[in-house]
Protein backbone atom coordinates (compact mmCIF):
# COMPACT_ATOMS: atom_id res chain seq x y z
CA UNK A 1 0.00 0.00 0.00
CA UNK A 2 2.76 2.46 0.91
CA UNK A 3 4.56 1.80 -2.37
CA UNK A 4 1.33 2.62 -4.25
CA UNK A 5 0.94 5.91 -2.35
CA UNK A 6 4.59 6.88 -2.79
CA UNK A 7 4.50 6.00 -6.49
CA UNK A 8 1.34 8.06 -6.99
CA UNK A 9 2.97 11.07 -5.36
CA UNK A 10 6.19 10.75 -7.35
CA UNK A 11 4.70 10.27 -10.80
CA UNK A 12 2.30 13.19 -10.32
CA UNK A 13 5.09 15.76 -10.13
CA UNK A 14 4.40 17.00 -13.66
CA UNK A 15 1.22 18.57 -12.20
CA UNK A 16 3.54 21.07 -10.49
CA UNK A 17 4.52 22.39 -13.89
CA UNK A 18 0.97 22.35 -15.26
CA UNK A 19 -0.06 24.44 -12.24
CA UNK A 20 2.65 26.95 -13.12
CA UNK A 21 1.37 27.06 -16.68
CA UNK A 22 -2.21 27.67 -15.51
CA UNK A 23 -1.12 30.23 -12.94
CA UNK A 24 0.75 32.36 -15.45
CA UNK A 25 -2.23 32.54 -17.81
CA UNK A 26 -4.37 35.62 -17.27
CA UNK A 27 -7.60 33.90 -18.32
CA UNK A 28 -7.26 30.95 -15.96
CA UNK A 29 -8.92 31.03 -12.54
CA UNK A 30 -8.60 28.73 -9.54
CA UNK A 31 -12.05 27.26 -10.15
CA UNK A 32 -10.90 26.20 -13.65
CA UNK A 33 -8.09 24.19 -12.06
CA UNK A 34 -10.53 22.72 -9.53
CA UNK A 35 -12.99 21.61 -12.24
CA UNK A 36 -10.18 20.14 -14.33
CA UNK A 37 -8.86 18.19 -11.34
CA UNK A 38 -12.34 16.89 -10.48
CA UNK A 39 -12.56 15.46 -14.01
CA UNK A 40 -8.99 14.18 -13.64
CA UNK A 41 -9.81 12.30 -10.42
CA UNK A 42 -12.81 10.68 -12.13
CA UNK A 43 -10.57 9.56 -15.01
CA UNK A 44 -8.07 8.12 -12.53
CA UNK A 45 -10.81 5.84 -11.23
CA UNK A 46 -11.86 4.94 -14.79
CA UNK A 47 -8.24 4.05 -15.57
CA UNK A 48 -8.03 1.97 -12.40
CA UNK A 49 -11.20 0.05 -13.28
CA UNK A 50 -9.90 -0.58 -16.80
CA UNK A 51 -6.53 -1.74 -15.46
CA UNK A 52 -7.95 -4.21 -12.95
CA UNK A 53 -10.35 -5.63 -15.53
CA UNK A 54 -7.61 -6.35 -18.09
CA UNK A 55 -5.70 -9.58 -17.69
CA UNK A 56 -2.20 -9.06 -19.09
CA UNK A 57 -0.80 -12.55 -18.40
CA UNK A 58 2.61 -11.60 -19.83
CA UNK A 59 1.58 -11.21 -23.50
CA UNK A 60 2.08 -7.47 -23.69
CA UNK A 61 5.05 -5.37 -22.65
CA UNK A 62 3.07 -2.76 -20.71
CA UNK A 63 6.21 -0.70 -19.97
CA UNK A 64 6.74 -0.14 -23.68
CA UNK A 65 3.13 0.89 -24.26
CA UNK A 66 2.88 3.22 -21.24
CA UNK A 67 6.35 4.63 -21.93
CA UNK A 68 5.49 5.35 -25.56
CA UNK A 69 2.24 7.04 -24.57
CA UNK A 70 4.05 9.25 -22.05
CA UNK A 71 6.64 10.23 -24.65
CA UNK A 72 3.89 11.06 -27.17
CA UNK A 73 1.98 13.14 -24.60
CA UNK A 74 5.18 14.90 -23.52
CA UNK A 75 6.08 15.80 -27.09
CA UNK A 76 2.53 17.05 -27.69
CA UNK A 77 2.74 19.27 -24.60
CA UNK A 78 6.11 20.66 -25.70
CA UNK A 79 4.67 21.40 -29.16
CA UNK A 80 1.85 23.39 -27.50
CA UNK A 81 4.23 25.69 -25.61
CA UNK A 82 4.00 28.61 -27.98
CA UNK A 83 0.21 28.64 -28.24
CA UNK A 84 -1.50 31.80 -27.05
CA UNK A 85 -2.18 31.66 -23.32
CA UNK A 86 -5.43 32.40 -21.54
CA UNK A 87 -7.71 31.13 -24.29
CA UNK A 88 -10.50 28.88 -23.02
CA UNK A 89 -9.69 26.29 -25.70
CA UNK A 90 -6.07 26.04 -24.54
CA UNK A 91 -7.08 25.73 -20.88
CA UNK A 92 -9.56 22.95 -21.74
CA UNK A 93 -7.02 21.13 -23.94
CA UNK A 94 -4.35 21.30 -21.24
CA UNK A 95 -6.85 20.03 -18.67
CA UNK A 96 -7.91 17.20 -20.95
CA UNK A 97 -4.29 16.26 -21.58
CA UNK A 98 -3.53 16.33 -17.85
CA UNK A 99 -6.56 14.13 -17.13
CA UNK A 100 -5.65 11.53 -19.75
CA UNK A 101 -2.07 11.55 -18.50
CA UNK A 102 -3.26 10.93 -14.92
CA UNK A 103 -5.46 8.08 -16.15
CA UNK A 104 -2.44 6.52 -17.89
CA UNK A 105 -0.36 6.95 -14.74
CA UNK A 106 -3.06 5.16 -12.74
CA UNK A 107 -3.24 2.33 -15.25
CA UNK A 108 0.53 2.03 -15.43
CA UNK A 109 0.94 1.91 -11.65
CA UNK A 110 -1.81 -0.68 -11.35
CA UNK A 111 -0.11 -2.88 -13.96
CA UNK A 112 3.46 -2.33 -12.79
CA UNK A 113 2.85 -2.65 -9.04
CA UNK A 114 0.44 -5.53 -9.68
CA UNK A 115 -1.62 -4.34 -6.73
CA UNK A 116 -5.35 -3.68 -6.65
CA UNK A 117 -5.80 -0.92 -4.12
CA UNK A 118 -7.99 2.16 -4.20
CA UNK A 119 -4.96 4.15 -3.00
CA UNK A 120 -3.48 4.21 -6.52
CA UNK A 121 -6.18 6.33 -8.24
CA UNK A 122 -6.88 8.29 -5.08
CA UNK A 123 -3.24 9.25 -4.55
CA UNK A 124 -2.61 10.08 -8.22
CA UNK A 125 -5.76 12.23 -8.41
CA UNK A 126 -5.28 14.06 -5.12
CA UNK A 127 -1.56 14.59 -5.79
CA UNK A 128 -2.41 16.20 -9.13
CA UNK A 129 -4.98 18.40 -7.40
CA UNK A 130 -2.62 19.44 -4.61
CA UNK A 131 0.41 20.00 -6.81
CA UNK A 132 -1.41 21.95 -9.52
CA UNK A 133 -3.37 24.13 -7.07
CA UNK A 134 -0.28 24.93 -4.99
CA UNK A 135 1.81 25.95 -7.99
CA UNK A 136 -1.17 27.75 -9.56
CA UNK A 137 -1.24 30.14 -6.60
CA UNK A 138 2.56 30.32 -6.47
CA UNK A 139 2.68 31.23 -10.15
CA UNK A 140 0.40 34.19 -9.50
CA UNK A 141 3.41 35.79 -7.83
CA UNK A 142 5.61 34.90 -10.81
CA UNK A 143 3.55 36.69 -13.46
CA UNK A 144 6.68 37.68 -15.37
CA UNK A 145 7.37 34.02 -16.05
CA UNK A 146 6.34 33.19 -19.64
CA UNK A 147 3.27 30.93 -19.72
CA UNK A 148 4.98 28.28 -21.83
CA UNK A 149 7.64 27.47 -19.20
CA UNK A 150 5.20 25.24 -17.29
CA UNK A 151 4.20 23.40 -20.46
CA UNK A 152 7.82 22.90 -21.46
CA UNK A 153 8.80 21.51 -18.05
CA UNK A 154 5.73 19.28 -17.91
CA UNK A 155 6.48 17.91 -21.38
CA UNK A 156 10.07 17.18 -20.40
CA UNK A 157 8.86 15.39 -17.25
CA UNK A 158 6.48 13.24 -19.31
CA UNK A 159 9.14 12.32 -21.86
CA UNK A 160 11.44 11.43 -18.94
CA UNK A 161 8.71 9.21 -17.40
CA UNK A 162 8.29 7.49 -20.76
CA UNK A 163 11.98 6.86 -21.22
CA UNK A 164 12.26 5.55 -17.65
CA UNK A 165 9.34 3.16 -18.23
CA UNK A 166 10.90 1.83 -21.42
CA UNK A 167 14.55 1.70 -20.36
CA UNK A 168 14.31 0.69 -16.67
Amino acid sequence: MWLAILSGLIVSVDALFIGISFGTQKGCRAWHVLVINTFLIALCFVGYIIAISINLSGEIDIDLIIGSLFIALGLWVISQCRRESGKAKNIVMTGLFMSVEAMLITMGLTFILDVQTIWIPLTVGLAHLGYSMATFFLARYLRRLPHYVGHLLSGIALVTYGLMAILL
